[in-house]
């Protein structure tokens, strides 16, 4: 298990010899190797005399991880894009931020106002091991800004995100290097992690729980196994198997897709810990997964964060998630969770919450706005035993006929009922429920009709599938609306 206080910044990669990244597509490196291939992409960044921002576009492959650590190593700061983003979200928020400079896929198309620094290959060619990853296996490449941004950035920004999972906003979370290590060891100590764990991405880099996956395990110099096939596919449970997978992590969507799939009758012989997080797992999902987990001597950890505190703000422990299904648990070590008394807002605390927000590359000189402290837009309560639960947003919010309806609230109980994935939007006297399957339509109708005692001309059901998600899994409301207007 790793020490909070007396651990060295993940990005140190102190575990020598031992195998940090393994891929799907047969690459492979050391700690040792992952350091100098880090340090290697640094040394190409433009001005190594001030503080840098850099873009890594990401996907699931060593060099994009690699440039990630880079930028960490060499004190810059980095923001983290999805590279499978529609380029017309992309370069907008691009424009709006100038990067000193881009590790993107050596097959992308340059940017308008960069050139490349060097052509793909060319780092670490004459690298003699075949089985070592060569950086410049026309995987990536950098590309630097034609002129200087003039960038002022504060001197403790290390990582920007997104806040919904989308490029297309000009709106980041800035996160600090103290941030990304506090959030690293504390779950890294919750869940108990060490060197002979095998985590398998199943979710994105640019994504704060994807990226708060491999920022734990390398702190506990485990072995990361990296692919970008998904769970539907054979190929993705063929590596599974091959790389000897220890956890598992995944969003709602991904659990939903997992118990279609029937994970109890697949031989998952090295499987220790099943982690969900990214949003409310139905109760039926969680009780599921939960009695799946203790028959196979498995934990499985439900739990609760927001990119604003770095990925992880608490956790059910796997003893409690039978009885309390449904929790978000208790706060991370070396956080504090409160409820609001006025609001009922669940306020947290901790060494994990962002800096702030940036919208404009003025933000990035800014220090820390926030101070440890994170309102989380959420409504909750603590029961009898100190464990948490959300109840739902404090925006998602709309008023039928006098009552006031908690859209999230509304959305669990549906999907209680059906057994299905339903998003809820809408305006005050007009609910509108989607749906991903029209047979649930009389079902949906029945219930706001004879549960809530809505009128017909209150609401309306539409069909859509699938129902438009972030990278994350999540549910992108902001398209929802537009594309049931």
């Amino acid at each position: 298990m790793v020490e909070i206080a007396t651990s060295s910044p993940f990005w140190s990669l102190g575990g020598g010899s031992e195998p940090a990244l393994i891929s799907d597509r047969g690459q492979s490196l050391t700690y040792d190797a992952l350091a100098k291939l880090a340090d290697d992409i640094a040394a190409t960044m433009p001005d190594r005399h001030r503080k840098r921002l850099g873009l890594v576009l990401a996907t699931n492959r060593p060099a994009a991880l690699a440039g990630y650590l880079a930028a960490l190593r060499a004190g810059d700061a980095v923001w983290l894009q999805d590279a499978r983003v529609d380029p017309s979200l992309a370069g907008p928020a691009i424009d709006t931020y100038r990067p000193d400079w881009i590790w993107m896929p050596a097959d992308g198309i340059v940017p308008e106002g960069y050139r490349s620094s060097l052509r793909p290959g060319w780092i670490g060619q004459t690298r003699p091991t075949a089985t070592e990853f060569k950086p410049g296996s026309a995987d990536y490449r950098m590309v630097w800004r034609i002129e200087d941004p003039g960038h002022a950035i504060f001197a403790d920004l290390a990582v920007l995100l997104s806040t919904s999972g989308s490029t297309g906003s000009p709106k980041l979370v800035r996160l600090s290097h103290a941030n990304l290590q506090a959030n690293a060891a504390a779950i890294a100590s919750y869940l108990g992690l060490a060197g002979d764990e095998r985590p398998i991405t199943t979710l994105p880099l640019a994504y704060s729980y994807g990226l708060s996956v491999i920022n734990s395990h390398l702190l506990a110099n485990a072995a990361i196994l990296l692919t970008e096939e998904s769970v539907v596919n054979r190929e993705f449970w063929d590596f599974f198997a091959t790389g000897r997978a220890t956890s598992l992590a995944g969003v709602p969507y991904l659990y939903r897709v997992l118990h279609r799939l029937d994970l109890s009758a697949m031989r998952l012989l090295n499987l220790r810990t099943l982690t969900q997080a990214g949003g409310r797992l139905d109760g039926t999902l969680v009780r599921s997964f939960a009695q799946l987990a203790l028959d196979r001597a498995w934990k499985f950890y439900t739990m609760y964060g927001q990119t604003e505190a770095t990925a992880r703000i608490s956790f059910l422990p796997p003893e409690l998630a039978l009885a309390k299904a449904g929790s978000i648990g208790v706060a991370i070590p070396g956080g504090r969770l409160d409820i609001d008394s006025a609001s009922q807002e669940l306020i947290y605390r901790g060494p994990n919450v962002m800096l702030g927000y940036a919208s404009a590359p003025e933000d990035l000189a800014l220090g820390d706005v926030q101070l440890g402290v994170l309102a989380t837009g959420d409504l909750g309560y603590q029961d009898d035993d100190g464990l948490f639960y959300v109840t739902g947003r404090k925006k998602r919010m709309l008023k039928v006929h006098g009552h006031r309806l908690n859209l999230d609230e509304l959305e669990r109980t549906l999907e209680s009922a059906l057994g299905k994935a339903v998003a809820c939007v809408g305006a005050d006297e007009r609910l509108v429920a989607v749906l991903e399957e029209d047979a649930d339509q009389p079902a949906t109708r029945r219930y706001l009709t004879e549960i809530l005692h809505l009128s017909p001309r209150s609401f309306a059901i539409v069909i859509r599938s699938p129902l438009p998600r972030f990278s994350s899994g999540k549910v992108d409301y902001g398209r929802l609306e537009a594309l049931v207007a």
